[in-house]
């Protein structure tokens, strides 16, 4: 009898040990789930024009402007002072001018670069800045790469600000923001989107030369027309 009871526990022992495995095993793949493998785009994605007036491109170092803050706002600078050039001084009504350009892309970029310095993180701290100067529109397209668990997150946050009236989100963030002291709480892209017109897109895709996806690259990109929103 003795032996039998010692047989049964060391059944009931391993079936327990068995389903813990399964159970862990689960989370895990779940996990996994959440983490890019393939690209995905939110937003009204624009591949990049062929025909422009103008295209710059600059590599990042995400970590640089982490340390030294100071440059964010400078290099935001530089590039909105840079591209205001390519619109006139004066423009006909519901042309935006040079000094309404420069006061959009001083916003936007110190907003996207900060991002970089704030949210960056894993074994990639490299990021891009591109930009295409049109005719009656200025595309910016800034990549920097995450941490893979921070993804899902951010992908969540996204999805609420497209699903939603950028007015009420942003008074509901506002709120949010003062009660819980928030850093992702996208009031910049709520700002950008109601009261400059700014349209946006999101591409996450695994970072290249990494098998397990430590890093996820995030490319974001902010249309800006050259035309008064009416």
């Amino acid at each position: 009898a003795w032996r039998l009871l010692r047989y049964a526990r060391n059944d009931i022992s391993h079936h327990l040990l068995f389903n813990h495995y399964r159970f862990l095993e689960g989370r895990r793949n779940k996990k996994e789930k959440q983490v890019t493998t393939s690209r995905q785009i939110f937003g009204n994605w624009k591949d990049a024009p062929t025909t422009f007036i103008s295209h710059s491109q600059m590599t990042i170092d995400a970590s640089q402007l982490s340390t030294h803050w100071r440059r964010c706002s400078l290099t935001a600078d530089f590039w909105s002072r840079y591209i205001a050039l390519f619109a006139p001084p004066s423009t006909p009504p519901g042309i935006l001018c040079r000094d309404d350009v420069e006061s959009v892309l001083a916003y936007l970029l110190n907003e996207l670069f900060e991002n970089v310095a704030k949210f960056s993180g894993g074994p990639v701290q490299t990021g891009y800045y591109r930009v295409w100067v049109l005719k009656e529109q200025l595309i910016f397209e800034i990549t920097n790469h995450i941490e893979a668990q921070k993804q899902q997150p951010f992908i969540e946050l996204i999805q609420e600000i497209f699903e939603n009236d950028p007015d009420e989100l942003y008074f509901k963030k506002l709120e949010e923001n003062v009660e819980l002291d928030q850093d992702e709480s996208g009031l910049g892209y709520l700002t950008l989107i109601k009261d400059y017109n700014v349209r946006f897109a999101f591409c996450f895709q695994p970072a290249a030369h990494f098998e397990k996806t430590e890093s996820v690259a995030v490319t974001i990109q902010a249309r800006v027309s050259l035309k008064e929103e009416q």
